[in-house]
């Protein structure tokens, strides 16, 4: 049966507690879940993508997961703070420079590596998936994401959040697996089927996010908005659209809508938000690569050698060597003078290595046929 969902939205325009705080509040005390009432546990995976200040709005800003804290604190419910960041960065800086460990100190909270944390295997949509046990472990799951571009998503919200419950280089290790945009896009959604019955609201952090090369190399944008669902799909569609995206540019986006069941013309928003839009720079990652599949394939493998793109290390970079560390296919190499180098016959583009770079120091260098195709 098709039926529609309700997206909450609150025009925040600065990291203040008691104003997240009184919204968080407002939208937790909403749900009508027996479970939500009475669990005692509580999981709370924001974004923790890497070892990042909250300032360059990459992660779920700790303010926002202060908030939703102190709310489940208030309730008498045992908190956990958990995350798998990507690449090989150690989880401890993860935890303190995006401020989470300060979070830990001030309050009676358990941070969980679900890097390290036990996993179990499960069968979703014809993927065997490794989830970590935290997700079961936890009557309650809280899902912050942040609101950011994707270059190989093309957004990134609730559902692409939901990643990071896939244990360390295992998520490398599906990169590999699943390199192009719509076999990922197919994972998510195996992953997503999986652990939505166990999700119980979602919130997106929009008060600064990101648009341009997103996730993480994008620029900083003041969106001035908190999001939140019960909802992972309708909370994603009407985040994407507000940025600027059509459903089909979000690959796993529709999907997800007809597994739920969900109609996007029954979702309902606050009227305020009615026909919303952001002045967001989405060109970067809506490439238009479904035009390829109207060729026929003969032009369209000539037309691939004209139209191509790929991660190039820039003079940036410090020779840190998480990029080489973190390609899922060993791609990227040293070189005699020091600097990485990516092997472009062998790399896959999946991103990874854009994705994680600490100074963002991987640029995408585009054909180009690629350039005139971007929109």
């Amino acid at each position: 049966m098709k039926m529609g969902a309700s997206v909450q939205i609150r025009a925040i325009s600065e990291y203040k507690l008691q104003e997240i705080e009184n919204a968080v509040s407002r939208w937790f005390d909403g749900i009508k879940s027996n479970r939500f009432r009475r669990s005692k546990r509580v999981l709370i995976k924001p974004n923790m993508l890497g070892a990042y200040l909250p300032s360059r709005a990459i992660t779920t800003h700790p303010v926002v997961v202060e908030a939703v804290i102190r709310y489940f604190l208030s309730k008498n419910k045992e908190v956990w703070l958990g995350d798998s960041p990507g690449g090989s960065v150690s989880v401890s800086k993860v935890w303190e420079l995006c401020g989470f460990q300060e979070l830990a100190d001030k309050y009676p909270i358990k941070l969980v590596n679900l890097s390290t944390h036990p996993y179990r295997t499960v069968e979703s949509n014809g993927h065997s998936l490794k989830i970590s046990n935290a997700l079961y472990e936890c009557g309650i799951v809280i899902n912050v994401a942040k609101y950011k571009t994707h270059s190989l998503m093309a957004f990134t919200g609730a559902l692409k959040n939901l990643y990071g419950l896939v244990p360390g280089m295992v998520k490398s290790e599906y990169h590999r697996l699943h390199p192009d945009t719509h076999g990922f896009a197919d994972l998510l959604l195996a992953l997503y089927l999986a652990a939505r019955k166990k999700i119980s609201y979602n919130i997106i952090d929009g008060i600064t996010g990101m648009d341009g090369a997103g996730p993480s190399a994008g620029k900083v944008q003041n969106f001035g908005l908190l999001m939140g669902s019960q909802s992972v799909s309708a909370l994603d569609y009407v985040a994407s659209k507000m940025m600027g995206f059509k459903i089909k540019d979000v690959p796993y986006l529709q999907p997800a809508l007809i597994k739920d069941g969900i109609l996007p013309s029954q979702i309902t928003v606050p009227r305020s938000f009615y026909n919303y839009r952001l002045d967001a720079d989405i060109a970067l990652v809506k490439l238009r690569k479904e035009g390829l599949k109207y060729l026929p394939p003969i032009l369209s493998k000539a037309f691939q050698k004209i139209y191509y793109y790929f991660p190039l290390i820039s003079d940036r970079c410090i020779k840190c060597g998480v990029c080489v560390r973190s390609c899922p296919v060993e791609a990227i190499a040293w070189q005699e003078n020091g600097y990485p180098l990516v092997m472009r016959d062998e790399c896959i583009k999946c991103m990874c290595c854009h994705e994680l770079c600490p100074i963002q120091a991987i640029d995408i260098y585009k054909s180009f046929v690629a350039r005139r195709f971007m929109r």
